[in-house]
């Protein structure tokens, strides 16, 4: 397919024309697939560059004249903040960057930040908010144990009802009421959900062969953290196959292998 028009694609083999189907709404089906298919790149992204440990942060900046709603503003203040910040620190940092609506329209931005040379880092709270100017900031330190990609996707997708407006002084006791992927209907249609330095962040690796054959080149031996599948028809010949999707964590595969070998040497 070939766009010809900013209504129209063409199909290159058979010359037919498509209008393309434009999101006016934040309600439409489309809008919420190419959400979807956002949020898995970003998921695999986060996954292959940040694992939590000493050279990583999270941080949460937010504005104090809310609603701010200008995500643009929001870039440039964030573009700003960075370089602020490569100076504080004097090291090469790699950022994820990623725009989080609440219910209000208010936009605050996560960041996970990471040194390229692996190198510990450490900002303190106070540091942090200087450098930002604009509001209310939190960092903290993902430990190696933790699935950052997961606990970043639950973070900027899912809503908790009893806390609409992510407000980091809300009483911890507050049982929480989560939705998953409800706030995907909060984000504006249009906006670019997240950015990455050119520098630090790589593109998660693609690799093509049979199953069998990639789980034993990089020993992954566990059950699937997550499996889906679904039948697609072929529009011709009615054919029906199945596309099944797995993810693994090389993590979890490594430390199994590790305790299967500790108890091993245990039983002699």
């Amino acid at each position: 397919m070939q766009k010809v028009s900013k209504d129209e694609m063409a199909n290159r083999q058979t010359g037919e024309i498509t209008e393309i189907h434009h999101v006016t709404s934040r309600a439409d089906p489309k809008n919420y697939e190419s959400l979807r298919a956002t949020f898995k790149r970003l998921k695999r992204l986060i996954g292959a560059n940040f694992r939590g440990g000493h050279s990583e942060l999270w941080c949460t900046l937010t504005y104090r004249d809310s609603p701010m709603m200008d995500s643009k503003r929001l870039y440039a203040d964030f573009k700003r903040f960075m370089r602020r910040l490569r100076t504080i620190t004097g090291k090469k940092l790699a950022y994820i960057v990623i725009i989080e609506p609440q219910a209000s329209g208010s936009l605050h931005a996560h960041l996970l930040l990471k040194t390229i040379d692996n190198s510990r880092l450490y900002i303190a709270n106070k540091v942090l908010a200087d450098a930002w100017g604009q509001g209310f900031v939190n960092v903290r330190r993902l430990s190696n144990a933790d699935n950052v990609a997961a606990y970043v996707m639950a973070y900027v997708s899912d809503v908790d009802l009893n806390n609409l407006e992510g407000d980091f002084n809300k009483s911890t006791k507050t049982p929480k009421k989560i939705v998953k992927g409800g706030r995907l209907g909060l984000y504006p249609i249009g906006m670019q959900i997240y950015r990455r330095s050119r520098q630090g962040i790589v593109q998660p690796a693609k690799f093509k062969g049979r199953k069998k054959d990639i789980k034993q080149k990089y020993q992954i031996d566990v059950l699937p953290e997550y499996y889906r599948s679904f039948d697609v028809k072929h529009h011709e010949d009615g054919e029906t196959f199945t596309i099944e999707t797995e993810y693994y964590s090389r993590k979890k595969a490594k430390l199994e292998k590790a305790l299967q070998k500790i108890k091993n040497y245990s039983e002699k």
